[in-house]
């Protein structure tokens, strides 16, 4: 059973929340996996640019296989890394809007409003991840429970641990700004199915 505590502490800006709830659905689901090239290389900048800041701490945070590859990296990090491309993606379409006056005008906002978030947050999301991971291990009952639960099981694409991990994150992004179940679950099978990711 996963600790869901971070779900209702109040968070400065909706970024923060964010990254906390990535970090602890990676970590509560994958089990194991192989990043791809571009995220290693971007670690490896982003590594080189904080030792020159004068923190030696992040050595300790990425670990790196005999090839140079990222092996073992912190929950956070990666929470942080999908949070701050989320915010920027975010921004970017709706043309230069804070991420918390977007998340403040989706709470206030009709059904609409909400359902075309949750189908923009979902393709942002599954393109992150997506960019991140080559290969993943994960839990294979979290991941059968939720292609049943969100009437998946018909699903035959390859990416169904990108897909349930993009869920986990969005179930906790919906329940903190208290978006509807019922309008999430009705979008998700329409927007994992279309062409349109």
């Amino acid at each position: 059973m996963k600790n869901e505590d971070y779900l209702r502490k109040r968070y400065r800006r909706f970024a923060e929340f964010l990254s906390v709830a990535c970090s602890r659905e990676l970590e509560y689901f994958i089990l194991d996996s192989r990043f791809t090239s571009a995220f290693n290389y971007r670690v490896k900048e982003i590594v080189k640019e904080v030792k020159k800041e004068g923190n030696k701490d992040i050595e300790f945070s990425v670990l790196y296989n005999t090839e140079g590859d990222v092996a073992l990296i912190d929950a956070n990090i990666l929470g942080d890394f999908i949070s701050n491309n989320y915010n920027a993606s975010m921004e970017k379409y709706y043309k230069g809007i804070v991420l918390d006056k977007i998340i403040k005008e989706v709470i206030n906002g009709k059904e609409k409003a909400k359902a075309d978030f949750i189908k923009i947050s979902y393709s942002i999301m599954y393109k992150t991840i997506n960019e991140l991971y080559r290969e993943v291990k994960c839990k294979k009952e979290v991941m059968n429970n939720y292609m049943e639960k969100y009437k998946l099981a018909e699903y035959k694409g390859n990416d169904k641990a990108i897909i349930v991990i993009v869920l986990l994150i969005m179930e906790d992004v919906c329940r903190y700004i208290s978006i509807d179940k019922d309008l999430f679950l009705s979008s998700i099978s329409q927007i994992i199915f279309s062409k349109n990711i």
